[in-house]
């Protein structure tokens, strides 16, 4: 059996709007005109199903004037039923067991803006897949691993990128480096929670890059991103980031639902489907979501090709972080953090406050959590720049207004 065009052609035909349009061209050829007319979708998204659609074999197009016209290719449609029929010569002894030429691991990448909630899913992630075997590559701006410190258990085996974005070519070939590495482990399911600040338009290239020191070991399950549905236009207005992070998903999962209202919501689907008109979309509220999608193939919710990240050397912004021994009261670390959260694009790490113990602190836009963790050996902030260096004195003039006590910044 060659599973691989046996694939590509199930793929074509796994959708809804594809299976539609296949069943009107049933009936002859059609123009373009005429399935727009038909289907409930745009310009845009019908040329992405007919490109599929197309290069699979299953349909013909051809060019008049303005118009293509599209008809079903009976050979196409003649190489999908053999492709049929060889699942079912498959001997009953060889239903149900491994792969032939060996086990392979399930890969998800992570993405979404600073404070999206990525870390609060994965962990819920893990749990749902409890007993099985998992791997985590976590990828963080800061030289400060804050998410892997969260995340980190006896349980999980994981491999921590920091000081940049994974997508872009200063971390790129240590991305490479942690997959090759993480591939001959048998993990039933490996996880990718990239920066927030990271662009995956390249992942495609990253991953047949793997491919060729470690082999076929990865099954690419999708790249699922999350949407901050409190902070979500003030992001996309900010930047690219944003913007790449959804047209290159496969599941858009709105987070934070419970802090916003339905007209925001229907908002955000609306955006969301500008951005990226075939994805999936589903909500989650702390960290839960449906997993149903483990027993599914997202990447037939593509939408746009490989190309070029945004990460580069010279776009990556300033990330400082803060030591600090001792206590300090929660009124004064809020207006610390309340004088330079505007030139930050996030602040978190560990505490310890007097009225609360150790904690982890989460600053995302204006609003401030604090969730109890246990005790740590000093305190520290990951501070993210959005006015480069300038923030330096901007950080130390505010904590000089706000206390006396010694506190060391570095890069």
């Amino acid at each position: 059996m060659d599973y691989t065009k046996n694939a590509s052609l199930f793929k074509a035909a796994a959708d809804e709007n594809r299976l539609r349009i296949m069943n009107i061209l049933s009936g002859g050829e059609k123009c373009a005109c005429v399935l727009l007319n038909s289907l409930d979708i745009g310009q845009s998204t019908l040329s992405h199903h007919m490109k599929i659609l197309c290069d699979s074999g299953l349909v013909n197009s051809r060019k008049e004037g303005k118009w293509t016209h599209y008809s079903l290719n009976n050979e196409g449609f003649e190489r999908l039923r053999e492709a049929v029929e060889d699942i079912e010569r498959i001997p009953d002894e060889r239903l149900g067991c491994e792969p032939i030429e060996g086990k392979r691991t399930k890969l998800y990448v992570l993405t979404g803006f600073l404070g999206s909630g990525k870390t609060t899913l994965l962990i819920k992630l893990m749990e749902k897949l409890k007993g099985k075997k998992i791997g985590v590559i976590q990828n963080e701006f800061g030289k400060l691993g804050i998410d892997g410190e969260i995340i980190r258990n006896d349980d999980i085996q994981m491999i921590e990128i920091n000081k940049g974005s994974i997508f872009c070519s200063c971390l790129k070939l240590k991305f490479v480096s942690a997959l090759a590495e993480m591939a001959g482990k048998g993990f039933d399911y490996l996880f990718v929670e990239s920066s927030g600040l990271g662009d995956p338009s390249n992942v495609e290239e990253i991953l047949e890059a793997t491919k060729v020191i470690s082999g076929d070991c990865f099954d690419f399950a999708g790249a699922i991103c999350l949407v901050d549905a409190v902070n979500f236009f003030d992001e996309l207005s900010d930047l690219e980031t944003v913007y790449r992070q959804l047209k290159h998903c496969n599941l858009a999962v709105i987070t934070k639902t419970d802090l916003s209202d339905a007209d925001t919501l229907t908002a955000i689907r609306e955006k969301i489907r500008e951005i990226n008109p075939v994805c999936r979309i589903d909500i989650s509220c702390n960290g839960n979501l449906d997993t149903g999608f483990f027993n599914e193939d997202l990447t037939l919710y593509s939408w746009a090709e490989n190309e070029d990240t945004t990460n580069t050397e010279e776009t990556k912004p300033k990330t400082l972080f803060m030591n600090f021994d001792g206590e300090i009261e929660e009124g004064t670390l809020e207006s610390f953090i309340s004088d330079i959260e505007k030139s930050s694009y996030r602040i978190k790490g560990f505490f310890n406050i007097k009225e609360r113990g150790w904690c982890q602190v989460d600053v995302v836009g204006d609003r401030t959590d604090y969730k109890p963790c246990p005790a740590k050996e000093r305190s520290q902030l990951v501070i993210i720049s959005r006015i480069g260096p300038a923030i330096i004195k901007e950080i130390f003039d505010a904590w000089r207004k706000r206390t006396d006590l010694p506190m060391e910044l570095k890069n």
